[in-house]
């Protein structure tokens, strides 16, 4: 799978510099052949025009001195050019010298980019490929020497090469299904220079950003809509009866509620991606046991009875924000008493966990599907979009407690089975547990 992205795109300079660099080289070559021709036309025009003149005294005097002296001129003019030539040679070799050492440390440099380079002589011939070129297009070192088109035979991506449109970049899907930008630097028909860039993280992040774009205009689009449209039939409608009002103004206030609630947790997520992440000046240390306890009484009275909901906290603090900490506890619990149906358990323990501590959240809930896990921490992400709009949540949670816990130096563990339950677990390290005999 492949397709064309316009040169406009963001892309490296390497492209840029690597092209600049191959001009540069074939201008220098043919400043060092004008030269070369040069110095050669002014020591022949000087030996031809020696030889006119000593043929011209020696016609005119018949002299054997005058002889000598052409002879001597000539044996001169000779010993000059030679020394001229192999002072030439020296020259050259020095040059060479030079453009083989500055070859070779600008191989150096390409083999340790994170780009892909890959130089192909005539012929489309493999001369030289680094090792992120490599891995872009499944070549090996036995590859060099032979046709690129051997190693490389995606149709799409051979046209576009011998089209030799080149202003353009083109997507290219490799085998482990990384997608790559490509520019080719062509100084001239023979030779070529191919660089691949990989812009997997980059789609991808790109894509998140257009998901949490759309996803705050919907979430901030049905409350609205929802108050324009009582508003809108007050004011048309005139005098409404008092039940209908009251209804009325209850859904108003719900879905401004909603709108809070969404906007409050948009405020916190931006919060801690600001904050340093190795900045510990709120840290504290935090009587978790008395923290837990608050959060199960919360989840309580979230729940309404519907729930089994214990609790086993052992005496162990931490150190860190206990805001912060606070809000992803209660994520998880909230989460936990939205997503269980009623009658069903939920588990809160905090506990001692290898060389660290664990807070962990166990329900008997609807589970998850194991495809659905990597992506539960992504912003507005819904397994079932649906059921989450129902259940109340902002879809931003998880993106939360994710964050919480990168500042707090802990890290999310997730385990589901779909039909029987999910376990959230907040890991902690030993750094973080906090010993009164320390």
């Amino acid at each position: 799978m492949t397709g064309r992205d316009d040169a406009g795109d963001v892309f490296p300079t390497l492209a840029d510099g690597l092209s600049a660099q191959a001009a540069a080289n074939t201008e220098k070559k043919e400043k060092r052949g004008e030269h070369l021709r040069r110095r050669g036309i002014v020591l022949a025009a000087a030996f031809l025009l020696i030889s006119i003149l000593a043929v011209f005294l020696n016609v005119r005097f018949a002299s054997n001195a005058v002889t000598i002296v052409w002879a001597g001129s000539v044996i001169l003019i000779f010993l000059l050019a030679a020394g001229l030539w192999q002072s030439l040679l020296k020259e050259d070799e020095k040059k060479d010298k030079r453009i083989r050492d500055r070859d070779q440390r600008y191989r150096q440099t390409l083999a340790l980019l994170p780009e892909g380079v890959t130089i192909l002589g005539e012929n489309w011939r493999l001369e030289w490929v680094n090792k992120s070129a490599m891995e872009h297009f499944g070549l090996e070192a036995a590859s060099l020497g032979a046709s690129f088109f051997e190693a490389v035979k995606d149709e799409d991506f051979r046209r576009w090469l011998l089209e030799r449109n080149y202003s353009r970049h083109y997507a290219f899907l490799d085998r482990a299904g990384r997608e790559l930008e490509v520019a080719v630097v062509a100084p001239d028909l023979r030779h070529m220079m191919i660089v691949t860039h990989d812009v997997t993280e980059r789609r991808r992040v790109d894509d998140m950003r257009r998901d949490f774009v759309a996803n705050v205009s919907h979430e901030l689009r049905t409350p609205l809509t929802v108050i324009s449209g009582f508003l809108n039939m007050e004011v048309d409608a005139g005098k409404l009866p008092p039940e209908m009002l009251e209804h009325h103004r209850q859904l108003m206030l719900e879905q401004a509620t909603r709108m809070r609630s969404l906007l409050d947790d948009l405020l916190l997520l931006s919060s801690l991606e600001n904050k340093d992440e190795s900045d510990d000046a709120d840290a504290e240390v935090i009587a978790m046991p008395k923290l837990i306890e608050d959060v199960v009484r919360e989840g309580k009275a979230l729940s309404l009875g519907r729930h089994h909901i214990t609790l086993e906290a052992e005496d162990i603090s931490l150190i860190g924000d206990a805001d912060e900490i606070r809000s992803a506890a209660m994520n998880l619990v909230s989460n936990a008493v939205r997503y269980t149906p009623e009658g069903g358990s939920i588990a809160v323990a905090w506990k001692r966990a290898g060389m660290g501590a664990a807070l962990s959240v166990k329900d008997t809930g609807i589970g998850i599907e194991a495809k659905h896990i990597p992506r539960l921490t992504e912003r507005f992400y819904r397994v079932d979009k649906g059921r989450s709009r129902d259940t109340g949540g902002t879809g931003l949670g998880l993106a939360i407690v994710k964050h919480v816990l990168r500042r707090n130096g802990g890290e999310l563990l997730i385990e589901s089975t779909p039909g029987k339950g999910s376990t959230f677990t907040m890991m902690f390290p030993e750094s973080r547990i906090f010993s009164e005999d320390f």
